[in-house]
């Protein structure tokens, strides 16, 4: 996948401006505040529908205006040409055309623009607590796989009226016999989601590994799937996780009647990332933790390239900083082949060695 040009109208400190990166790397180049990370995060927005972070849409909107729009034409390895508009006004929320056909549902376009993303907000994957992680796993299972996608919306919709049960109190007969119904359809989607998790992190994880053995003095690392209700089988058969789960309810139902909340289930799980059997976000430096993160993020371009046969496009924002040289230098070696990469840095070209490798356009001091 290839972003062709991208047109971008009153989105953050962007009033107007057109881009049109290389098909290879392209560094974009400039002073904090200049807007490089703008252009990167419209890019997402066309892509998955949404800004960096989860940052909201009236949060995008350039001061003064009224409404942002984005335009941009992607084209794909197959050589199919997609055009994706966004356009956002408080008074009429977001809309999303792609081919100038508008979408009512922002699900059916996620994994048409495959793409990932560095930034240093996303550091929390590694440093932060398990929502960063079930994020990261989550949006890159869904970005092949709608089956998950639609599992995902549908298990956040049956837990918020479980919860909504819980707090207004299990008090009658036909009120418990509501709440079986209830947990028994969330028994049945958690076991379909943790297959699915645990499916993604077995090919997910082997290619981590590949990736992380190139970056220098490189530490053994291990990913391990941490469930809320406790351990099992790998190999597992999806009925009899659910039957685990209806089990672990029925040991809990007291408690979580009392707590008023689920207690147990996908929305509570966690990936423990591991460095020689260290937990990397107690015991690595923050170095160390931008360079596990980095290799996860390429990882997961090999597993998207796999699983779809479309290269995604790589968005990687302030790259360099806080990066050993040598590093920097493996890295940028390794994103040479693996087709766009758009990259912003404030760094000079003369310390992050980029100037030794292939890069079709610099835009310097970008406003």
């Amino acid at each position: 996948m290839r972003l062709e040009s991208i047109r971008i109208a009153n989105f953050r400190n962007h009033q107007l401006l057109e881009f049109g990166p290389g098909p290879s790397i392209t560094v974009i180049h400039g002073r904090n505040g200049s807007g490089k990370t703008t252009i990167l995060e419209a890019v997402h927005y066309c892509a998955l529908t949404r800004g960096f972070s989860g940052s909201s849409d009236r949060e995008c909107l350039a001061f003064g205006t009224g409404h942002f729009t984005i335009h941009a034409a992607f084209v794909s390895d197959r050589n199919l040409r997609t055009e994706v508009r966004v356009a956002y006004a408080p008074e009429n929320e977001k809309q999303l055309f792609v081919n100038e056909l508008e979408l009512d549902s922002f699900s059916r376009h996620i994994g048409a623009i495959p793409c990932v993303t560095f930034t240093p907000a996303e550091l929390a994957v590694v440093s932060g607590g398990p929502s960063e992680r079930r994020r990261f796993i989550d949006s890159a299972i869904c970005q092949h796989d709608r089956k998950y996608l639609a599992d995902m919306i549908q298990y956040k919709r049956v837990l918020q009226q479980r919860n909504a049960l819980l707090v207004m109190g299990i008090e009658t007969p036909s009120d418990m016999a509501a709440f079986e119904i209830w947990t028994d359809q969330i028994a049945a989607i958690s076991a379909t989601i943790i297959i699915s998790r645990l499916t993604f992190l077995k090919r997910f994880g082997e290619l981590f590994a590949q990736v992380y053995s190139w970056f220098p003095g490189h530490l053994e690392p291990e990913m391990r799937y941490q469930s809320s209700f406790g351990n099992f089988d790998k190999g597992v058969a999806t009925e009899d996780l659910a039957e685990l789960f209806r089990n672990r309810y029925r040991n809990i139902r007291q408690q979580e009647i009392q707590r008023r909340q689920t207690l147990a289930g996908p929305h509570r799980d966690d990936l423990i990332l591991l460095n020689d059997g260290h937990e990397t976000r107690r015991f690595s430096s923050q170095g160390e933790q931008r360079s596990y993160l980095i290799a996860m993020k390429m990882a997961l371009r090999s597993y998207l390239s796999e699983i779809t046969g479309e290269a995604p496009i790589i968005l990687f924002d302030d790259l360099f900083s806080e990066l050993d040289p040598v590093i920097e230098d493996m890295i940028i070696d390794s994103l040479s082949s693996y087709g766009q990469v758009l990259i912003t840095s404030t760094v000079a070209f003369d310390r992050s060695g980029i100037e030794n490798y292939p890069i079709e356009k610099v835009m310097k001091n970008m406003e």
